[in-house]
């Protein structure tokens, strides 16, 4: 049974409730629902901030309220972001604010001189049209960047061009779409990462054009497409090839957008205080062999996962999660999994027990309008039998804690966030490829699979409206694999194999890696959502064992125009 079957069961009824497209899934936006959620004072009973992306109509409601909230205290630069997140999705402007009032909100977003007439008639948008039956925006995207790196045989860059397109059809149907075409030399060590893993993060197939495989200059498009509406007026559907991330860290143990789109369906319920997630997708086992002529199609992996959110105060969430990773079905996606409402694990175990289940909590609570507390724990096939047995194989956890600090200091828009991640080793892994908490070869959660401890330290820092500076830390000890023994942190491998032993596993066994990363950037915004970026970027990774240690110094500068800046901390 495939996704898009799924789909047409739930296309059963429209309601008259207007239907958004969701906010682009970057490092800004998610910094701007973060703070400004905490700003507000207490978590939204509209969208849920742990569980990215999130409607654009919602953050625009909360945007508003919250500049007309005279005990905010915002500052200068506040007002400038909360007005530059009503431009950017200023269709939902007269949802908002008071007839007459959404004029004004609307007319800030006016350019002078729209170009020929029809173009550029909005800071926020390259071409729309816009009436209470359609509404559409089309905006370019366009990214190029160059810089060096001392490990690499040549340069890295990036060349990216595409069209990113948003509507919807009656304020009922919401669609998305975005296509880019990409060529890039990435720094060395990420170009290690994909000889490892054999794939690039946030992205699905890709060729290398350069016959010197120590280039590694990528070719590849990426694409993404999907339509919203409400089924009921608590429940909205979205059905198409998109990312989720669950949690507020810079990581997410539960499921990140680290890996390629996927197909999937996400059920999104919410009632008074109470949010339902349901994400019935079909991933790429592309470990398993196929024909290189073309002529096998890449065998589908699938996972279910719902997630259970409640805002128990007005300062505090907790979640509760569940995953199956399951695969090689004659018939597809099981059925067995379409219950939304039954806990998988019992599913699972009826079925004998062949598929990865995953369950956790995570937690947010904000105080003070200064902090968030937040943190996550996952339990990937836990056993209590064994737990008190030292460091049995299966005892495999991650857990996150991590706190944000926004105006540190008393200094306006200085942002900090530190974060703890760690993840005993094989978590996530299983014992065949196709249960294995990977989607395309890379991670779901963290880019580091398993068998880590890591540190983050973030520094934020916006000074004028259009600037910011950012500052991230990132110090990690991982225990690799060497001599084809599986120490547990390489996820793709069937843990049964080759591991060495049931005891005293400890987190960084194998080839310890102590890694640190550090990078410096300044970004400078042009025009509504032009960006210049520069960045420099110091890599160190020391292996005890043998006594030897690599450094790396990246710089970067370029354009960007409508795409976020992709995270290469790891």
């Amino acid at each position: 049974m495939r996704l898009s079957f799924i789909f047409f069961l739930g296309v059963i009824s429209f309601s008259s409730s207007a239907q958004s497209t969701f906010t682009p899934l970057n490092n800004d936006y998610s910094h701007f629902i973060e703070r400004y959620e905490i700003r507000s004072g207490r978590l939204s009973n509209k969208f849920y901030s742990n569980v990215k992306p999130v409607g654009r109509k919602d953050l625009l409601e909360l945007a508003v309220n919250l500049e007309q909230d005279s005990s905010a205290k915002l500052s200068k630069v506040d007002r400038f972001n909360l007005a530059y997140l009503q431009n950017d999705s200023w269709e939902w402007l007269a949802d908002n604010y008071p007839s007459g009032m959404n004029e004004d909100k609307a007319h800030q977003n006016n350019t002078r001189k729209p170009f020929l007439k029809y173009f550029l008639q909005k800071k926020s948008d390259f071409y729309y049209f816009h009436n209470e039956d359609f509404d559409i925006h089309i905006n370019p995207i366009f990214q190029f960047a160059f810089g060096g790196d001392d490990q690499a045989k040549n340069s890295p860059f990036t060349n990216t061009r595409g069209i990113e397109i948003r509507g919807n059809l009656n304020k009922k149907l919401g669609f998305y779409t975005m296509l880019t075409e990409n060529q890039i030399a990435y720094p060395q060590y990420v170009r290690d990462y994909s000889r490892l893993y054999n794939g690039f993060p946030y992205e699905g197939f890709t060729k290398i054009v350069d016959s010197d495989s120590t280039k590694m200059i990528t070719d590849f498009f990426s694409a993404r497409g999907y339509i919203t509406f409400k089924a009921l007026k608590n429940l909205t559907l979205q059905f198409g090839h998109d990312k989720n991330f669950i949690g507020s860290g810079v990581r997410s143990l539960i499921l990140s957008d680290f890996s390629a789109p996927y197909l999937h369906l996400k059920a999104i319920t919410q009632v008074g205080r109470f949010q339902y997630i349901n994400i019935f997708a079909q991933a790429v086992n592309k470990q398993v062999p196929v024909a290189k002529d073309g002529t096998e199609q890449i065998p589908p992996k699938y996972f279910t996962f719902h997630h259970l959110s409640a805002n128990i105060t007005k300062n505090l969430n907790i979640g509760l999660f569940e995953t199956i990773i399951f695969g090689q079905r004659k018939i597809g996606f099981d059925v067995n999994y379409l219950n939304p409402i039954i806990f998988y694990r019992y599913v699972e175990g009826h079925l004998g027990s062949v598929d990865n289940s995953i369950v956790g909590v995570d937690f947010k609570y904000n105080f003070l309008r200064r902090f968030s507390l937040y943190g996550q724990l996952v339990l990937d096939e836990f056993n209590f039998k064994h737990f008190k047995r030292k460091g049995w194989w299966a005892t495999k956890y991650a857990t996150q804690i991590g706190l944000r600090y926004i105006d540190a200091l008393g200094i306006k828009n200085l942002d900090l966030q530190a974060e703890y991640n760690l993840a005993r080793p094989y978590t996530y892994s299983h014992n065949s490829t196709y249960s294995n908490f990977v989607h395309y070869n890379l991670p779901l959660a963290h880019p580091l699979g398993s068998n880590f401890r890591e540190f983050l330290f973030i520094a934020r820092y916006q000074p004028l409206p259009r600037l910011t500076l950012n500052y991230n830390f990132m110090m990690a000890q991982h225990g690799e694999d060497y001599n084809f023994i599986n120490w547990g942190g390489n996820i793709q491998r069937n843990y049964n194999l080759l591991r060495p032993y049931d005891y005293n596993n400890f987190i960084g066994q194998g080839n310890e890696a102590n890694i640190q990363n550090i990078e410096i950037g300044a970004s400078y915004m042009l025009g509504h959502n032009l960006f210049i970026d520069a960045a420099f970027q110091n890599r160190k990774v020391n292996y005890p064992e043998t006594a030897t240690t690599t450094t790396s110094n990246i710089f970067s500068m370029g354009v960007r125009w409508n795409i976020g800046k992709r995270q290469l901390l790891f």
